[in-house]
């Protein structure tokens, strides 16, 4: 099964979320649980008891927990984890994978139900009958659905997690009320004297204090002070709202750097305590982490067809541009770039942004994992001074294409005119491993003059 996440919310332009609950565990834990895991920054705002009257009216359900996020206010504490967990990833895209979660988490709400109204201070019911459901939940309750959760675990082939092999919605739901059950006193001595749950206790021991380590590094992404193949994963993770840290190395460290890296290439992106390689390798994991690559086959298929075909564009103009070659050699591979196969891909290009409805952008109604490698390219090639002049006939002939990368260069505050100017030097060692060596850039400030 594969986890995916939406893009919609990370691409917001929005204040920091807040979210609304009482200074408790409750249903509101499972929400702290999963932004903190997410390294999502949040105001967690917890209401006193005797606070409550005077803030209840504000609330359109005049309940908690609610979400504030988008301008807009959540509500019910259900819907605001399945919503998160589609947004950063912690949803399963397969119906029926969906649909375990879901199982699971009201499963243990059946539960804790029970256990709220037996043991909360809130519950509606006189000390007697309290004291009667107690009972009924130590006696029935507790082993049965204590039972069925150590059965989950057992049946899951790693043991670690309630589904699969990594966090879930129900393993946060779960895990925030289990907070709620350590304040509950003599269920908690129940459970912590039983011998009967070992997974189940080895798992809570485990992920609650994994869930409330700090947040994981941000990531680190390695390539050269220059645009080249480094700056189209720049551009996605800055539109995703990726809090990264952007090591740019210069040319006289790389030698002493070098074998630090994988591959001894760059670029690296540092992320989830591993090291990924390769820029388009890394381009689809962060696509599919931030919801940049559609989840419909063919919708799929065209963002991957036009990002190849850029990519072809950025092979091709690497060449005669880079490449250590005769001079004779490398002008007939120009000639035949501009001549004919440039021309050819960006009229596919296009096409392509034609044949789109809204044809705002590349595929469908947002950005994808394609537009990314174009703009890329826009600043690597189309608006390097060294090149822009030998790829403005191409661009007059795209007129559609010219004006989407105009357009969306200033959506990211980078008009062609606001580029730092690129400078090519000369090095006597490539820096990827191939037969051609590629472009090493040095950052030039623009002559004022």
């Amino acid at each position: 099964y594969q986890r995916r996440v939406h893009g919609d919310y990370r691409t917001s332009k929005e204040k920091t979320m807040k979210l609304y609950y009482f200074d408790m565990p409750g249903r509101g834990e499972a929400i702290r649980l999963l932004l903190r895991h997410a390294g999502v920054t949040f105001e967690d705002v917890r209401i006193k008891f005797e606070d409550w009257p005077k803030h209840k009216d504000t609330f359109e359900l005049q309940q908690v927990p609610v979400l504030e996020c988008h301008g807009k206010r959540l509500a019910q504490s259900y819907a605001i984890m399945l919503y998160l967990g589609r947004v950063h990833g912690y949803m399963y895209t397969c119906p029926m994978a969906g649909g375990e979660l879901i199982r699971l988490m009201n499963t243990f709400d059946d539960y804790m139900q029970k256990v709220m109204l037996a043991y909360s201070p809130m519950s509606p019911h006189d000390p007697a009958k309290k004291t009667e459901l107690q009972a009924a939940v130590l006696k029935d309750d507790f082993p049965f659905f204590m039972h069925y959760f150590e059965n989950v675990l057992k049946t899951n082939k790693s043991q670690e997690f309630l589904f699969g092999t990594q966090y879930t919605v129900a393993d946060f739901y779960i895990l925030g009320w289990y907070k709620q059950l350590m304040l509950m006193e003599p269920l908690f001595k129940h459970f912590e004297a039983s011998t009967e749950y070992p997974l189940l206790k080895k798992y809570f021991e485990k992920r609650l204090k994994d869930v409330e380590k700090p947040a994981p590094k941000k990531p680190r992404l390695h390539y050269f002070d220059a645009n080249g193949r480094g700056d189209m994963i720049r551009l996605l993770l800055k539109h995703a709202k990726v809090d990264f840290e952007d090591v740019r190395i210069k040319m006289e460290e790389w030698p002493g750097l070098k074998d630090k890296f994988p591959l001894k290439q760059l670029p690296v992106l540092d992320i989830d305590g591993k090291q990924l390689v390769q820029s388009d390798a890394i381009m689809q994991f962060l696509s599919l982490r931030y919801g940049y690559l559609p989840f419909k086959a063919e919708k799929y298929y065209k963002v991957v067809f036009l990002a190849n075909t850029i990519k072809d564009l950025y092979e091709g103009a690497a060449k005669f541009f880079f490449g250590k070659l005769p001079t004779e050699i490398k002008d007939k591979m120009a000639a035949d770039y501009f001549g004919k196969n440039a021309a050819l891909l960006f009229a596919a290009i296009e096409k392509r942004l034609c044949e789109n409805v809204t044809k705002e952008y590349l595929v469908g109604k947002k950005f994808s994992m394609a537009d990314f490698y174009l703009l890329g390219f826009a600043k690597w090639f189309l608006y390097n001074p060294m090149s822009k002049d030998k790829f403005a006939p191409l661009l007059e002939k795209v007129p559609n294409l010219k004006a989407y990368i105009d357009k969306r260069l200033i959506d990211f505050k980078q008009t062609s005119h606001q580029l730092l100017l690129l400078s090519l030097i000369h090095i006597s060692e490539p820096t990827r491993r191939y037969a051609i060596s590629y472009a090493v850039f040095c950052l030039k400030k623009k002559n004022k003059d």
